[in-house]
């Protein structure tokens, strides 16, 4: 069939209603709204479609009435949506949607606004029944915290809100009441069409996905652009605005009284894998994580350089890749709860992706609730965290069962599969059930608690059998993978050996996999821009030595514990003040969990108490950075420190230790200062280990870490930098892999 016969079919039919969002599907983006207008062409094509007769065509859009009556003035046959289908006008005054809508957020709004005053060009946009924060322009430096510190607020006042919703589109974060859709334009131009209307539908973020989704048989929705990575209820696409602006155009041709056009770039199918299919499926690897890596299509080549890979991607992507393999997980984004479920596919990355969306009941009890604040404290070994709820278990069990159902439909029977971490641990009963026969595998990169500590969870024993199912199960330490081993011997009638586990006629290996970095990646120059923004920091310290703490912000990292230990030794040994400073890196992480926040405003305060304590004009002993870097940014940092305190409270492994010693010059190294209870230390030996419980014991370390000699210095540097080097990213997933391949003779 011609590629254009099924447009050319549509372009034909009366009556034919055309429903079209602007900002990214019409025009470009703009770094303020009001500088993004449609030109002359734009204004002459839309025209020049509304006046056809037997079209009626539609602008749906998230802006302000007043706003879309100036832009687009001069367009009487257009009928006009605002604010996410709150206001519409079709040939008359505007009127409000006939759905009931909730209080104006100006709580919220006003909160945003205190939040945006902060932040150089960031603005609150308020609209009749929602607010939008824009942070396109915000600087890298200042956006993570901003996002977060957002999302945090509006995620609080929506729970007490529940007829509202946060919404993340391109650059901006927008709380929006829920019965603001798009979709309830859809019914509205369908009845102003006519009988029989066919619909063409046109968007390009979240926001128009309801409408797509509203979408009739014969209709049409067409997502314009990339997607941002999330699987979409469009089922075709078109690249850009510049391809939508001239399929309209083309459309006006085709629909029109004259020969048929030339055919321009149509819209093309959405790689969107059927259901049921499974035997098409050429892959040879699949892996499955809760979360998808940051490597939607397309990345252009500045975002490719910018883009902060961590250690699980560096690791799987080279295997993935010379293996025809595909990712696959949650793609960050919530889905209502009457959506039917879909896998999403791109092509067009390396490796390849796959994602499905969670509703968004589901996302806060698996997510937030049973994952993390029932298996994630407790593994961790902190119970007094934890905490257990019948619903979020059932939440978790479901969740692992759709995991399940999609990952059939994307990989051949008899491939391996590598699933990953504490939140698919019964992914694979789900695959045995349906019927997968080849190796499944699974890796925990957090720690594997005592048996007295995992006994505590009311599903034990479910867990483990879950496990069970899988062909090898890694850990990053031997002390881990004993005490999963003495868990299955205490809680399961299972036979367990030194290595295996005898379970209903299978054999389960148990192996010891420590995950390494690239090391070389640490070594490389940074760039000027890179340069220049870490050597101003380093000169704020200079020339103090510099004590270096990077963490993601969470509670098993230790850090109230290390700033506590820091303020101990300032207090303990008064001749180094002035002579030492501590810069702590804090990666935004999980802002829409309480315990999280709380975290937060306890080392603010630590740190506004130490410098308040301990400081002088002239010197400030803790500077406090809130946000991510690029790992170029990072190397500068290690290269400058002399200590790094790398003290969590536990750990799976740690790749922070392995990424300060990757850094080092090896003639003038600092001193790694390590948790015992970090994975890494039962690799690194020669670290200076030390007990984040103990406040003066770490101080006493500190002190120790400070004052050794050059010549041990080195000497451990040696050692440790050895370490780094032969268990990396690239041996720890070869590894594995070989391992799950020779499950297949068992």
């Amino acid at each position: 069939m011609n590629p254009s016969d099924p447009w050319i079919a549509l372009a034909r039919h009366a009556p034919l209603g055309i429903l079209s969002d602007l900002d990214g599907t019409l025009i470009p983006f703009a770094p303020r709204p009001e500088e993004a207008r449609p030109g002359p062409h734009v204004l002459s094509a839309l025209a020049d479609l509304a006046r056809l007769p037997g079209t009626s065509l539609a602008i749906v859009s998230g802006r302000r009435r007043e706003e879309l009556d100036r832009l687009l003035a001069g367009l009487p046959a257009v009928s006009l949506v605002a604010e996410h289908g709150a206001w519409r006008r079709g040939g008359g005054a505007w009127e409000a949607a006939p759905t009931p809508l909730a209080t104006p957020p100006e709580a919220i709004a006003r909160e945003l606004e205190a939040l945006a005053a902060g932040v150089k060009k960031a603005f609150v946009e308020r609209k009749s029944w929602s607010a939008c924060l824009h942070f396109r322009e915000v600087s890298r430096r200042e956006k993570p915290a901003l996002v977060v510190a957002a999302q945090a607020a509006v995620g609080e006042w929506v729970k007490a809100h529940p007829e509202y919703e946060l919404l993340e589109a391109a650059e901006a974060l927008e709380v929006r009441a829920i019965a603001m859709r798009k979709s309830n334009a859809v019914a509205w131009l369908r009845d102003r069409a006519g009988t029989g209307a066919r619909l063409l539908l046109l968007g390009d973020d979240v926001t128009d996905e309801d409408m797509f989704r509203a979408a009739g048989p014969g209709d049409e929705p067409v997502i314009v652009g990339a997607a941002g990575g999330r699987s979409t209820a469009a089922r075709w696409r078109l690249a850009g605005p510049n391809e939508a602006l001239a399929f309209l155009q083309w459309l006006t041709e085709a629909r029109s009284d004259r020969p048929t056009p030339a055919p321009v770039a149509l819209p093309v199918p959405v790689a969107i894998r059927p259901k049921g299919r499974r035997g098409d499926a050429p892959r040879r690897l699949l892996v499955i994580s809760n979360r998808l890596p940051e490597l939607r299509s397309p990345v252009s080549p500045e975002e490719v350089r910018k883009r902060n890979v961590g250690g699980l991607v560096s690791a799987l992507e080279p295997v993935l890749s010379k293996r025809g393999g595909m990712w696959f997980g949650w793609n960050g984004r919530t889905a209502p709860a009457d959506a039917p479920p879909s896998v999403g596919l791109s092509e067009n990355t390396s490796p390849a992706l796959a994602w499905l969306e969670l509703p968004q009941q589901s996302y806060d009890r698996y997510y937030n609730g049973f994952c993390n604040r029932s298996l994630w404290p407790l593994f961790h070994t902190l119970p007094g965290r934890a905490r257990f709820a019948d619903a979020e278990w059932e939440a978790y069990v479901r969740v692992n069962a759709m995991y399940g159902a999609a990952a059939c439909d994307l990989v051949g029977a008899d491939s391996p599969v590598w699933v990953h971490d504490y939140h698919l641990y019964l992914l694979a009963s789900e695959l045995r059930r349906l019927g997968h026969r080849g190796p499944i595998g699974h890796f925990l990169h957090i720690p594997f608690p005592s048996v007295d500590v995992f006994s505590m969870i009311p599903w034990a024993e479910q867990l483990l059998e879950g496990m069970l199912e899988f062909d090898l199960v890694g850990f990053h330490t031997r002390r881990f993978a004993e005490n999963f081993l003495q868990a299955v011997g205490a809680l399961s009638p299972a036979v367990v050996g030194d290595d295996a586990v005898e379970h209903r006629g299978r054999r389960v290996r148990v192996g010891v996999f420590p995950i390494g970095i690239v090391p070389e990646g640490f070594q490389e120059a940074a760039d000027s821009e890179t340069a220049a923004e870490i050597t101003a920091l380093l000169q704020a310290t200079a020339p103090a030595k510099l004590v270096l703490g990077v963490d993601r912000l969470d509670y098993t990292k230790g850090i109230p514990e290390r700033l506590e230990a820091f303020g101990r030794f300032l207090e303990c040994n008064p001749a180094w003040k002035g002579r030492v400073s501590m810069v702590q890196v804090s990666v935004p992480s999980r802002a829409d969990v309480p315990e999280y926040a709380e975290q937060r405003q306890r080392i603010e305060n630590l740190v506004g108490r130490i410098n308040g304590e301990h400081g002088e004009a002239h010197w400030v002993p803790v500077r406090y950075l809130y946000r991510s870097y690029p790992h170029r940014h990072l190397a500068q940092l290690y290269r400058a420190a002399d200590v790094a305190m790398v003290t969590p409270l536990r750990d799976g492994m740690n790749l922070v230790a392995k990424e300060f010693v990757a850094a080092q010059d090896p003639a003038r190294p600092g001193v790694l200062m390590l948790s015992r209870f970090a994975g890494a230390a039962e690799e690194m030996k020669e670290a200076l280990l030390t007990n984040p419980w103990h406040t003066d014991g770490m101080a006493r370390d500190l002190l120790r870490a400070l004052e050794m000699p050059e010549e041990e210095r080195r000497a451990r540097h040696a050692k440790l930098a050895a370490c780094v080097a032969q268990t990396t990213a690239a041996t720890w997933a070869e590894g594995f892999l070989a391992a799950l391949e020779a499950c297949r003779s068992v």
